[in-house]
């Protein structure tokens, strides 16, 4: 009987050893799975303030210096566009632009800066001056893109006509 009470309790003593084991590899388990989350929320809230930092930098503007004329006017309206999509002001964009223009609303981006910028190519019409620029853009997701922007400058206007956006394709 002594022996049996022996192996008895050296059996009990060897299970409860075993569990201390697997609670210890299981302690193990989910510290190592803690610290992985963790790692993971600080990976995504340095992403998060990056993209914070990318939305919170100025538009690289135009330099104003090279124009004249016409092509100055054109040039401080690309810049102000610039300046209202950065400052998400729709209103003041909408003024930028023809009311008889396809454009019906501001898009939902920030041009960082203008890359390149084909010549600008002013021609008269009938009704109306027509100036034609296509630009590359940057935008705060450094997506580069082109658009032909085109410009109007009614006649009938007289002497108060000012350019003013009649598309952006």
């Amino acid at each position: 009987m002594k022996k049996l009470t022996v192996v008895s309790l050296l059996l009990l003593l060897l299970v409860a050893c075993q569990n201390q084991e697997n609670t210890e590899d299981a302690q193990q388990s989910i510290d190592s799975l803690a610290q992985s989350v963790t790692a993971k929320e600080t990976q995504q809230d340095e992403e998060i303030s990056t993209s914070h930092e990318k939305e919170d930098i100025p538009p690289e503007y135009l330099d104003e210096t090279n124009y004249t004329g016409d092509k100055l006017e054109i040039v401080k309206l690309m810049n102000a566009r610039m300046r209202y999509l950065y400052e998400k002001d729709e209103k003041a964009y909408m003024s930028l632009i023809d009311p008889e223009s396809p454009i019906s609303g501001m898009g939902r981006y920030k041009v960082l800066k203008v890359t390149s910028m084909s010549d600008i190519t002013i021609q008269e019409q009938r009704k109306l001056y027509q100036a034609v620029v296509i630009v590359n853009e940057l935008n705060e997701n450094d997506e580069e893109y082109s658009n032909t922007m085109v410009f109007w400058k009614k006649k009938e206007d007289g002497d108060n006509a000012q350019w003013i956006f009649a598309d952006i394709d």
